[in-house]
């Protein structure tokens, strides 16, 4: 089966959602099929591309990745969908896969139109919360969905966005993200890194998240700054880069927790194993902002493959990634005392944190596969091609 992928971004981008597409269809590739990812060109690409391409999974990087979902950006959709439609006609795919509302979406509606070819759209929850908040692009959106021969949604968040909008339940498939625990796993190799970086023997905090303010990197700060006289020594590691750093960097000295709170940065890829492994717990505790949700959080999964507990957003499709009570805890968006609650537990109770990183690693080895998710989606497709 010959598939296009179409998508703004793609890896070495980070973005939970762009983790989610390479997973899926490096598998699909490894199955057979052959996989074509149309997308634009992103900081380390050429590395990245000479490495994973195969003969089955090949990478085109001609698009021009949109800053944002505003009218303005409007005429940088003419380039893709003009390169994706000349693609289309010169390779001719069984079937057009579309990782955004925008351009993605867009071309798959136009490639259906003009060359009859069946489109999959993708709804992460998001797609659905964020567009809801401009006056036109929602109808632009549930016309997309509409069209599309099938909808790959990722949890039941995402689902229940989709049949508010009014997608039909039987086109809507539910594909959740997996995990890799060859890549994800208990490593005691994390004693290095807490030497290089100046760590003894404290219990470590740990967030790994673009410095956004739904991310709750502040929050987590707050309440440490509270409890700190209740704990025993602790830092706070912080991994990601994003708008929000210089403002998290002077919320530590007003807080006077500079000596507490390490900014790490990006940390690459093959690394971050390493980090959750150095933690003790992982905590991103989610909020929406104006319509900006959590999908799912797959930095819950990877900290649980790690045999960390963590501490999650009761927002979003978190309750999917955490299994409140017995992986990690899930607290309100607005209840800092619940935040605080679950910390304090987690800091002082040694065997509460090994007993829920256990619990999470057997979870995310069981239940979150990308294999299996990967053949769903070729099952998706073999249906949406039986069905046109």
């Amino acid at each position: 089966m010959r598939l296009h992928l179409i998508t703004d971004t793609f890896l070495p981008h980070a973005g939970g959602s762009r983790f989610y597409y390479y997973n899926l269809f490096k598998r699909v590739a490894e199955a057979g099929d052959d996989v074509s990812i149309l997308t634009s060109k992103v900081s380390g690409w050429e590395a990245f591309d000479a490495r994973e391409q195969t003969a089955h999974l090949r990478i085109t990087r001609s698009f021009t990745p949109l800053r944002d979902h505003s009218y303005s950006q409007l005429p940088k959709i003419v380039g893709p969908m003009l390169k994706a439609f000349v693609r289309a006609v010169w390779q001719r795919p069984d079937i057009v896969h579309c990782g955004d509302l925008y351009p993605a979406g867009v071309i798959g509606l136009v490639l259906k139109k003009a060359l009859n070819i069946p489109f999959v759209a993708y709804c992460h929850g998001e797609d659905i919360t964020l567009t809801d908040q401009r006056r036109f692009q929602p109808k632009l959106r549930n016309l997309i969905y509409r069209h599309a021969d099938a909808v790959i949604a990722n949890g039941a968040f995402a689902i229940e966005n989709l049949l508010r909008t009014g997608i039909e339940g039987k086109k809507i498939h539910k594909v959740s993200p997996g995990l890799d625990s060859t890549v994800f796993f208990p490593d005691a190799g994390s004693s290095v890194l807490r030497k290089r970086i100046g760590l003894d023997d404290e219990i470590v905090v740990l967030t790994v998240a673009r410095l956004v303010p739904r991310k709750g990197h502040a929050r987590v700060m707050r309440a440490l700054s509270s409890l700190r006289a209740e704990l025993p020594p602790f830092r706070y590691v912080i991994v990601g880069r994003g708008p929000m750093e210089a403002e998290l960097r002077d919320l530590a000295e007003t807080l006077k927790m500079q000596d507490r709170v390490i900014f790490a940065g990006f940390v690459a890829d093959e690394d971050l194993n390493l980090y959750y492994n150095m933690a003790d717990i992982v905590a991103m505790p989610n909020t929406e902002d104006s319509g900006d949700v959590e999908g799912f959080g797959m930095v819950f999964l990877e900290a649980n493959a790690a045999g960390k507990p963590v501490i999650g957003g009761r927002s979003g499709g978190t309750a999917e990634a955490v299994a409140d009570g017995v992986t990690g805890f899930l607290v309100g968006s607005e209840d800092e005392a619940e935040l605080e609650g679950v910390l304090r537990k987690l800091m002082l109770e040694d065997e509460t944190r090994e007993r829920m990183g256990l619990a999470g690693l057997r979870r995310a080895r069981e239940k979150f596969d990308w294999d299996s998710r990967a053949a769903t989606v070729r099952r998706i497709n073999a249906a949406v091609l039986e069905g046109t």
